[in-house]
């Protein structure tokens, strides 16, 4: 019996050839690559971390490869390539096969007649990632859609005009491969799921392919659907196929879903989908079932549930190539860990690897469109842009975890224009979501980092959906010595820090962060600044639950290349303070204290107020606040209940005491616990000092 799917992987040696000025014809680059001394690198990767480094500008590749003499009946061949950046040009066996611009999408050319059985098969693919006209296009009028990968400040070189464009991130960063199937070659399968009055799964399915068909065909295929290794449901369902490129639909129900839910609400079930058939051979895809919603509060629901948002931006790598499934997995590993349910992919799409870890670690997800401050206003960009991000809404749309599709990151104006129409292009693809036009500057609080100081976080601003806040803070000094010799560190220069977008104005004239009197307590007074910062924030912000904030999103969790930045991991994995007090901050259940004066005389009335902050959707009884000095109870309130997912606030007049007459003067430490039937939920350490009239 002939085979129904065949697969090359193309991955491995390509021999490539540099043009900088992106002036070699096809005919000229093919004669030169054509040499076997042309030079090769490991294909995928970014050209950067092959050697070329700080390379703008056109790269030519090229592969060759045989096929098996075994031919499938009415074939169908696609090469498809998982990752190109920039722009892409292709060619085989001297044809030009197609085009492609963007970064992060999947894309196929269909070569089902440019392929030979008989000898080797010649790929050539022109890359292209041009360096923008700094002044004139970068960094205000970009026109490339590559989002932090070509403008940020935690990139290389930051906001420099002169190196902010270092590093360029161009090359065929994802697998290629030729898949060859008869008569249909399936593209992608999107899902899309909900539940009936009576709560059964109704599933709905649309396959994207391209066909060898010259009518109308009806085709038969096998459905299975499984969950954790149990077959769920198995049937034959038919797809109406249109000739040539199109989509087809399906449907199913599933009698007693599982629900898929975040890690601190619930499991995360994924439901294997498997189609067959003759004309393709063999298609997997996953999915999971579950709702969002947002309300007019900007409330978040997940499967009807509220639920407060606690929140990190990721940018977990400036080289997608680098990212590999150990790397992702320790990374979300640490995230949850901090306790932590949603993550925003910040100005930026990563790799499907890291999505798929987020399905089933039940983190929510908050996904940018790759558009990182302004950009060309010309409608043949926006047309670009609207296209690009119907490519992603498509792509990654099976991702349960995915809840957010947000437009732009800080657009200004531009989100009175541009915005608007990229917001109506994914509301056309996906109206299941939550879609945000932008996360702009109004929701982006960095008190204590650009402006004011930390305490202006008293005040909850920029609420209700925070969607960045945060303040730099230096790696340790085994990190710092990776990137940075021992001169520049010992010598305080500033430029070399500032390339690796250390802040300057704003460590010391703002934050007040003092230098000390050697590198190790600079460190020190820089996460420690950081780590408060976060702390106060948070806290503040998670008293203002259920009356103003429904969620925070705490900048940045991770750095993507070796910097000084808003991280609270660095570049090498290792964690500042910040980590810590992020991850005591974002308990789901945690005590939040006020001392309202930091000095008391002897035997007065101790000052302090008590919020209990309870994300969790269970309730709590039998519930105890203590107050303990040398182990001797200074206060015990006993016998009330914490509600689900919500607050309980002891104002300072319920928990007034007087200091112990042995207490002496000095500095001293009061334990405050939450038990419920006897267990420590949470506790905080109060430091104080006593003083005398004197």
């Amino acid at each position: 019996m002939a085979p129904v799917k065949q697969h090359i992987s193309l991955n491995g040696r390509w021999r490539y050839l540099t043009d900088n000025q992106t002036k070699l014809s096809f005919k000229q680059a093919n004669e030169f690559l054509k040499q076997r001394s042309t030079p090769s690198m490991n294909i995928p990767s970014n050209w950067e971390k092959q050697g070329l480094h700080n390379f703008d500008g056109a790269v030519w590749f090229l592969k060759e490869f045989q096929l098996s003499q075994v031919k499938i009946e009415n074939e169908i061949s696609l090469l498809k390539f998982h990752g190109v950046d920039y722009f892409c040009e292709a060619w085989l066996n001297g044809k030009l096969i197609g085009k492609h611009e963007g970064y992060f999408q999947t894309f196929n050319f269909d070569v089902t007649n440019l392929l030979t059985r008989d000898g080797l098969n010649t790929l050539i693919v022109k890359v292209t990632s041009p360096r923008e006209i700094p002044g004139k296009v970068w960094p205000l009028k970009k026109q490339l859609i590559k989002g932090i990968f070509n403008h940020h400040d935690c990139r290389p070189g930051g906001w420099s005009y002169e190196f902010g464009q270092d590093q360029n991130t161009g090359g065929i960063w994802n697998n290629v491969e030729l898949t060859t199937s008869g008569t249909i070659g399936i593209e992608h399968c999107k899902i899309t799921s909900s539940l009936s009055a009576s709560n059964k799964g109704i599933i709905h399915g649309e396959v994207f392919h391209i066909n060898g068909f010259t009518k109308k065909t009806n085709i038969t295929c096998g459905l299975l659907v499984e969950l954790e290794n149990k077959k769920i449901l198995e049937k034959s369902v038919i797809i109406k196929v249109e000739p040539r490129t199109g989509k087809s639909s399906f449907s199913f129900t599933i009698d007693e879903p599982e629900i898929w839910q975040t890690w601190d609400l619930g499991n995360q079930p994924l439901y294997h989908l498997t189609l067959t058939s003759d004309s393709f051979g063999e298609f997997k895809t996953q999915f999971g079932i579950r709702t969002v919603s947002l309300d007019a509060h900007q409330n978040f629901y997940l499967n009807g549930k509220k639920l407060f948002l606690r929140g990190t931006n990721l940018i977990p790598t400036q080289f997608l190539s680098e990212l590999s499934p150990a790397k992702i997995g320790k990374l979300v590993s640490a995230i949850k860990e901090a306790h932590i349910n949603i993550v925003r992919v910040h100005a930026h799409v990563n790799r499907k690897e890291l999505y798929e870890e987020f399905d089933k670690a039940g983190i929510l997800v908050w996904q940018d469109f790759p558009l990182q401050w302004t950009y060309d206003e010309s409608p043949a960009f926006a047309k670009n842009a609207v296209n690009q991000i119907k490519e992603m809404t498509l792509q990654f749309y099976n991702h349960p975890s995915i809840a957010f599709w947000c437009c732009h990151n800080e657009p200004g104006e531009q989100i009175q224009t541009l915005d608007k129409k990229l917001y109506a292009a994914v509301y056309q693809e996906d109206s299941s979501r939550i879609i945000r036009m932008a996360s702009n500057y109004e929701e982006h609080p960095y008190d204590g980092w650009y402006w004011g100081n930390k305490e202006h976080f008293a005040a909850a601003p920029m609420g209700p959906l925070v969607t960045e806040f945060g303040a730099q803070a230096l790696p340790q000094l085994s990190s710092l010595k990776n990137f940075l010799s021992s001169t520049d560190i010992a010598n305080y220069n500033w430029s070399a820090w500032e390339y690796h977008n250390f802040q300057f104005d704003q460590t010391f004239n703002i934050a007040g962060i003092s230098r000390g009197k050697n590198i190790n307590e600079f460190i020190a007074n820089s996460q420690k600044y950081q780590a408060d910062l976060v702390t106060t924030a948070i806290e503040f912000y998670r008293r203002k639950k259920n009356n103003g904030i429904t969620g925070i999103f705490q900048f940045m969790f991770a750095d993507c290349w070796p910097s000084i930045t808003w991280s609270v991991v660095d570049f090498y994995g290792k964690k500042k303070l910040g980590y810590y007090a992020l991850q005591k901050a974002f308990k789901p259940l945690s005590l939040s204290v006020r001392l309202r004066q930091e000095k008391f005389l002897p035997e007065a009335k101790f000052n302090s107020d008590v919020w209990i902050l309870n994300d969790l959707h269970t309730s709590l009884k039998n519930c105890s606040l203590s107050y303990i000095w040398k182990q001797k109870v200074l206060l015990e309130i006993k016998n009330f209940s914490i509600e689900s997912n919500d607050n309980k606030f002891f104002l300072w007049e319920s928990l007034l005491f007087h200091l112990p007459k042995e207490m002496k003067l000095g500095k001293h430490k009061i334990s405050v616990r939450l038990e419920s039937n006897g267990n420590l939920l949470d506790m905080k350490e109060l430091n104080f000092t006593l003083v005398s009239k004197i």
